[in-house]
């Protein structure tokens, strides 16, 4: 061995060669999040965003509330009384220690404490003697997971007749609530922005003259009026508009120039 590589392979060599230092914890921290914004996390649509107008895009993760109210199975009847009332809401998610969602209890619940009689149905006299969300609770409760569609939610509420859904993370942790009302949210949008949007689209994925198709938009309902080069483009216009975000119902007076669904029966050959 040289003199050089017994001193490069001295502790005392190793001790003065330079170290190579990773991110911090602030860098890291930092590169993390975009990194999760980028890949997952979910952010507000702007109106120039074609997922904003595209109604099937519109996920639970861009209208439910996040900051939700809770109750434990062991929390008393009288708290739960004072967690509604102090909140204003009419019903709560019940998770258990790990914060999954094991039920819901409404204010219809706690009447029962109010109306049961001798005639009472079984479920109502049970929890007229509740003492703990565990005993007044719907379990299970009808969840979504944020990265669902909003139609997929309304659809999941209408079918079971609830008026809110808690919304769970893939381990059923709670992570926020969506209600009717957030989910019809998609119907408030500008009149006129959605006016743009839709001669936008016509004349970038339809390749139609929006100087004559007139789209006129009023709270919602769209009336679309005027030529376009082919019948065969009717049908999936219309349908394309009706599935915009926002779009309460569209009047079709559309009429077109060329029918090229007819076809002539060919000559007779000689």
């Amino acid at each position: 061995m040289s003199d050089r590589e017994r001193f490069e392979a001295s502790p005392d060599a190793r001790t003065r060669a330079p170290t190579r230092h990773g991110p911090t914890a602030e860098q890291y921290e930092s590169g993390l999040s975009r990194y999760v914004a980028a890949v997952g996390g979910s952010r507000p649509r702007e109106a120039h965003d074609t997922l904003y107008w595209k109604i099937e895009n519109n996920l639970v993760s861009d209208v439910m509330t996040r900051d939700v109210e809770c109750v434990h199975e062991d929390t008393s009847f009288k708290d739960v009384v004072a967690i509604l009332e102090k909140h204003r809401v009419s019903a709560l998610p019940v998770v258990d220690a790990e914060n999954r969602v094991v039920g819901i209890v409404s204010e219809s619940d706690l009447l029962a404490k109010v109306v049961a009689g001798a005639e009472a149905r079984d479920e109502t006299r049970r929890k007229s003697q509740a003492e703990t969300a565990r005993d007044l609770m719907h379990s299970p409760a009808v969840t979504v997971q944020p990265q669902v569609s909003i139609v997929h939610a309304a659809r999941t509420a209408a079918l079971a007749h609830v008026r809110r859904l808690p919304v769970v993370d893939v381990h059923g942790a709670l992570v926020g609530i969506v209600t009717r009302s957030d989910l019809l949210r998609v119907f408030l949008r500008d009149d006129e922005a959605l006016r743009r949007h839709l001669r936008e689209m016509f004349a970038a994925q339809w390749c139609i003259d929006t100087s004559t198709v007139e789209i006129a938009v009023h709270d919602g309902v769209v009336t679309l009026s005027g030529p376009v080069e082919r019948r065969t483009l009717v049908e999936p216009l219309v349908t394309a508009v009706r599935s915009t975000a926002g779009v309460v119902a569209v009047h079709d007076n559309l009429t077109y120039r060329h029918d090229d669904r007819y076809i002539p029966s060919p000559g007779r050959l000689y």
